[in-house]
C-alpha cells in the first residue's frame, strides 16, 4: 500500500487512514460484484473469453470511474444492486444505518 515511503507519527491516524483504506476495498469490491450480476463485466472485457478477465474490485474500480458518464438507463440497475448487496451485509447495514 506504500506506507514504507510515508511517515504517519500518530498511531491512531495511522488505524483511522487504513480503515477507510478498508472500507474502500470492500464498496469498490461489492461494487464490482454488483455490476457482474447485472452483466456489466462483458462491457469491461476487451475480448470475448468467457472466465472472468478483471477481479471483482478492479471491475469496480473501472465501474467507479465510470459512473460520471454512465447514462441513466445503466446506473439506475448498478446503484439499486448496489444498495440491494450493500443492505444484505450486517457489517455495514449496521455501521452505516445512521447515514
Amino acid at each position: 500500500m506504500g506506507l514504507d515511503a510515508v511517515r504517519i507519527r500518530d498511531a491512531q491516524r495511522r488505524d483511522r487512514l487504513l480503515l477507510l483504506n478498508a472500507f474502500a476495498v470492500v464498496l469498490l469490491t461489492l461494487l464490482g460484484a454488483a455490476g457482474e450480476s447485472l452483466g456489466m463485466d462483458r462491457l469491461l472485457k476487451v475480448n470475448t473469453v468467457k472466465r472472468r478477465i478483471h477481479s471483482l474490485f478492479r471491475q469496480g474500480v473501472m465501474l467507479y470511474e465510470l459512473i460520471p458518464t454512465m447514462p441513466e438507463h445503466r446506473l439506475r440497475p448498478l446503484m439499486e444492486k448496489f444498495a440491494e448487496m450493500l443492505q444484505q451485509m450486517r457489517a455495514f447495514s449496521g455501521a452505516f444505518c445512521c447515514i
